[in-house]
Formats: C-alpha cells, structure tokens, sequence
C-alpha cells in the first residue's frame, strides 16, 4: 500500500512538473510576439487619448486631444514599441472604421499587416455616456445650454455596442492577422453606491441612470472581448475604488479647473492602465 502511494503521489508530481514545464514555453512565446521596436497602433476614444493630460502630444490634431502621457504613450515607452496614435477624443465606433474625425482619416487605416500590438478604448461615445454625464451635471448644477439627453436612444445604443465593439476587433485583425488585440474598457467613474461628493452635481434619478448605462457598456465591452478572443484590461472593475469620488481618484470631477476635461482620467489613471496593460503583456 506505502508502494502504491509513492507511486500515485509521483505520478502527480510528475504531471504537474510536467504542466508547469509545458508553460514556460507559452510564456516566453507570449512575449516573443511583441519584441522590442514592434509596430503599435492605438485607437479609441478620449479615454485612450487623455485630454487635459500635459504635455500634448506633438504633432497631434488638437480637437483629439491626444496626450503624450496616456496609457499607449506610456506603454510604448517602457516596452520599447513603435507607436502610431490614432486616437482622438469624441471618436466613436463609427470614426475608427469609417468615418473621418478632426481632419484625420478613420483611425483603423493606421493597422497595417506589420503591427504586432492594437489597444482601444471605445463605445462609450457610441451611447452618449460622456455626454450624458456631462449634461446631467450641468443641469443638476443649475447651469444653463446643458443639453439634452435622450435616454431612448441610449437604451437603443447599448443593444449594439458590443457588436460595434467586436466589428472594430475583426477589422483590426483583418488588417494585422499577427497583432495582439487589447480591449481596455472605461474607468468607473462615479461611485457605485452610496452618496456623491462636492464636485460631482447629479440627481438621484440621474445618477441612477448613468449608474445602469455603465454597468451595461462595461458588460457589453467584455462580452466583445470574449466573444472575439482578445484580450480585456478591467480597468471597470480596478477603479470601483478610484472614482471621482475617492479617496485616490484615477478619474476627474465635473468641477475642474480650467484647461483640466471634467469626468476624464487624471494622469494617476492613465498610469494605472499603462501599468495593466503591461501586465497582461508580459
């Protein structure tokens, strides 16, 4: 019987010994695929673009708002990448794969069958999520020209998004067969319960309302992740605990200084994305 357990429990050993050795290879493929100076490309909106983050990025149109210290910049610094920005603030779905924005051409002709890494943050502006929060807090705020929003349209929008999200995904990799594909959805930006804080003027009504619209664009951003293979940075779920309202805030107020994008990522966000990012490359 001793016999017998020595040998089951080395055969248990072995096969785990054996798993362990049969991923070590995986991993060192994994970082084979996006070796130093490999071609990056970057899409997505004004959460992958990082306006009101110094300093601009040079060259870059200033309707994007591009920052040269967003998550992609960041990212391509510390692995050594090759980085093309397309990113720009507004962007939706739509202007990455066929409308252009800012006088710049849709953002997936900057995929080329080189590129060895794709990022992209976008949908939000597909459903007004931005828009909507900006508009519920001027008029909870008492401010005037806020803007209308129409939730009929948003509920509308959230029934397509993660189709919108998956068709970027496929185009991407139509054009780059050899790319690794990153989803990184949006910050969380309010609170997810309890009271708001000064800063951040909102109904409870609304609040209820933007609190729905997130948790649906963020379902319907991993769901496209999944569905397609690639791979999802859950920046919803790392920063429940920085929203505007806390203690160590990645995202900005509705109140801000001027030159600073209310609701948008605060340089401490953008570095927290680059760093997860880089974790799920490496």
């Amino acid at each position: 019987m001793a016999v017998q357990r020595w040998v089951g429990a080395g055969v248990i050993l072995g096969a785990a010994m054996g798993a362990m050795l049969a991923l070590q290879p995986a991993k060192a493929q994994a970082a084979e695929l996006i070796p130093p100076g490999a071609r990056y490309v970057a899409l997505g909106s004004s959460f992958a673009a990082g306006p009101g983050i110094p300093p601009a990025e040079p060259g870059g149109p200033a309707a994007c708002g591009r920052s040269s210290r967003n998550y992609a910049n960041l990212v391509a610094g510390k692995l050594g990448l090759a980085l093309t920005d397309a990113t720009c603030s507004g962007a939706t779905t739509a202007n990455v794969l066929t409308t252009s924005q800012a006088g710049q051409p849709p953002q997936i002709q900057a995929v080329t069958a080189d590129t060895r890494l794709v990022t992209m943050t976008i949908g939000g502006n597909d459903v007004n999520y931005l828009g909507s929060l900006g508009s519920y807090s001027c008029q909870d705020s008492g401010g005037s020209s806020c803007g209308a929003v129409d939730q009929a349209a948003i509920t509308a929008g959230l029934k397509t998004v993660g189709s919108r999200i998956a068709a970027v995904i496929d185009a991407v990799r139509a054009r780059a067969p050899q790319a690794r594909v990153v989803v990184v959805d949006y910050q969380t930006i309010l609170p997810v319960a309890g009271p708001l804080c000064d800063g951040v003027p909102m109904s409870d009504a609304h609040l209820a309302f933007e609190r729905g619209l997130r948790v649906q664009l963020d379902a319907a951003t991993r769901a496209a992740a999944a569905d397609r293979h690639a791979t999802l940075v859950d920046v919803a779920t790392a920063s429940l605990s920085h929203n505007a309202c806390s203690a160590e805030p990645w995202i900005e107020k509705y109140v801000v200084p001027a030159g600073i994008s209310a609701y948008h990522p605060k340089p401490a966000g953008m570095a927290a994305i680059a760093a997860m990012v880089e974790d799920r490359l490496s």
